[in-house]
């Protein structure tokens, strides 16, 4: 009959925890926590170390218990299948978002608008671009508030400045003290003579004088 080879142990209704101490090499088992337990080290200390049973380690039967197993995550958990037909993958992302580089956008995409006088590089919206003409025309009447009425209205003259500051030299000042010429003046307006003598020396030949009143004046 063999020898049965015996190790230290905690009978179950004891307490639970590990040995106080071990010998090296020693092994005590706890029938309380299903733990074996060695004692390891050297010059005759040793450490109380757990090396296994149930209570230690995850055993199968726990583990298929009490964490995850491959069986209920395919029907708990989302699978690779049911993930690309419900959320978006690589091949729907390419075709479907916009890249950041150079995006090609379609239907109305909006953006916030910026505020009026902004000269960056940020996005300008169509609010945006509607202020700024709006704030070019200033309230200018319908007939002059695009650029080709005002083009139309100069002529399309662009030395316009030039054009009207020589065309305004070549007429006669309110004075008619520019004029070259001043007797064509007065032949073109009909003045004739009359219109060189003093008031108090008018030479009258010729022609016919109605209703004049002579006055001898006073002393």
């Amino acid at each position: 009959m063999a020898t049965p080879f015996r190790v230290r142990r905690r009978a179950a209704g004891g307490a639970s925890g590990a040995p106080g101490s071990l010998l090296q090499s020693e092994l005590a088992y706890s029938e309380v926590d299903q733990i074996l337990y060695v004692g390891q080290g050297t010059g005759g200390t040793a450490s109380v170390v757990a090396i296994g049973g149930p209570g230690a380690y995850l055993t199968s039967a726990t583990a298929g218990s009490t964490y995850l197993t491959i069986s209920n995550a395919s029907s708990t958990y989302l699978s690779q299948a049911s993930a690309s037909s419900t959320y978006v993958t690589q091949a729907t992302a390419s075709s479907t978002y916009a890249p950041l580089s150079s995006p090609a956008l379609t239907g109305t995409p909006t953006a916030p608008t910026a505020t009026s006088g902004t000269s960056s590089t940020q996005i300008a919206t169509t609010a945006y671009v509607s202020t700024a003409i709006s704030n070019l025309v200033n309230g200018a009447g319908a007939a002059l508030d695009t650029l080709q009425e005002l083009a139309a209205a100069l002529g399309n003259d662009a030395s316009f400045s030039t054009t009207i500051t020589t065309s305004i030299g070549t007429k006669a000042d309110r004075t008619l003290s520019n004029l070259t010429d001043a007797g064509a003046a007065r032949t073109n307006l009909g003045l004739g003579s009359m219109a060189t003598q003093a008031a108090n020396n008018v030479a009258i030949t010729g022609g016919s004088i109605d209703g004049v009143t002579l006055d001898g004046g006073t002393f």
